[in-house]
């Protein structure tokens, strides 16, 4: 998955951009403890790397525009490779779409829509129903509050998630054993 070796100061500088990309270079190195040629140089590394995928302005859209935030479960009528395809790549080309994610259970996929109105929506799954991409049926919940939204991986918890499941799992892998990683 990772071809590089990521540090703490790497991670620091990952969750520092998450949470204000536009900090300076040099705002950023005082925050990580460098000056300012080695941060921009690391920062550089995670761009190659690809773990930085870009940079975006994040909207405050109850200001910008009345909407509605929608969440649509879609069930494809076929479950072949070029049914996905079809749907996926048609979905993709959809503005309104914010996101899209294939997932288990009883049905295909759960898209999160926006719309202006309740009209805008339905324009929106009359042209989903009217583009033949394989879609049997579908469910549409209007959000009436967004409690959380967010953009940033909690990047530390994964982390320590992660290393507790390790040191569960494989108790050589942690020196002093399981519970000195647990707090126990």
């Amino acid at each position: 998955m990772l071809k590089i070796k990521l540090d703490r100061i790497d991670l620091k500088i990952l969750l520092l951009l998450q949470k204000d990309a536009r900090i300076t270079n040099s705002a950023l190195a005082e925050k990580v403890g460098l000056s300012s040629s080695p941060c921009l140089e690391r920062v550089r590394k995670l761009e190659k790397a690809k773990l930085i995928n870009q940079y975006r302005a994040v909207l405050n859209t109850e200001r910008l525009i009345q909407h509605v935030h929608v969440f649509m479960e879609i069930t494809l009528e076929k479950h072949f490779s070029q049914d996905f395809v079809l749907f996926e790549k048609y979905i993709c080309a959809m503005p309104e779409v914010l996101s899209c994610s294939l997932i288990s259970g009883d049905f295909d996929y759960l898209l999160r829509v926006m719309a202006v109105d309740v009209a805008h929506l339905h324009s929106i799954s009359q042209r989903m129903f009217a583009a033949e991409i394989g879609i049997a049926k579908h469910f549409t919940y209007i959000a009436l509050k967004n409690v959380k939204d967010t953009t940033e991986v909690p990047l530390e918890e994964l982390l320590d998630a992660r290393q507790q499941t390790v040191c569960t799992e494989f108790d050589a892998v942690c020196p002093q054993g399981p519970a000195a990683n647990r707090g126990g």
